[in-house]
């Protein structure tokens, strides 16, 4: 192995890294401990991996996603739905905005964004968090390392 090459499709890279809104809004705060990733195994999404290729340790960079369809989704309206009150008993009451995670039927879980609180119900926009918005990585390159070429 190589270190402190510059990164491409097969790297091993450690980093820090924040996620957040291109307006700013924060998603994932950044942490002082770097997390290594072996680029190319699906541990990030691909179109920030190829952003990274070219950067080497020590390197640091605001990258923005635009919004991804094929990541997220269209947003669709039908999947705003009404839940009644009860839905909520044995949790964390609901707050306009907030995110939740439900349990369905199969045991998976999907997050639901809490949009409009009534005295009848409670609207639940079921479309993914980050579906039709811009996204930006703050990262920051430790090191990286590469397989020798034969």
């Amino acid at each position: 192995m190589t270190t402190d090459s510059i990164i491409k499709a097969d790297s091993k890279i450690t980093l820090r890294y924040a996620v957040s809104l291109a307006d700013g809004t924060v998603i994932e705060e950044a942490d002082d401990t770097p997390e290594s990733i072996q680029l190319g195994q699906g541990e990030f999404i691909n179109e920030l991996e190829q952003k990274l290729y070219g950067m080497k340790a020590g390197d640091s960079d605001d990258i923005i996603i635009p919004a991804l369809e094929a990541l997220f989704g269209d947003y669709d309206e039908s999947r705003i739905q009404k839940l009644d009150h009860s839905v909520f008993d044995d949790g964390e009451a609901p707050q306009q905005g907030h995110i939740i995670e439900f349990t369905l039927p199969n045991g998976s879980t999907v997050p639901g964004i809490i949009r409009e609180i009534t005295k009848e119900n409670v609207m639940v926009d079921f479309n993914h968090p980050l579906c039709g918005r811009d996204i930006m990585f703050a990262v920051d390159i430790v090191t990286v390392e590469n397989n020798e070429e034969a």
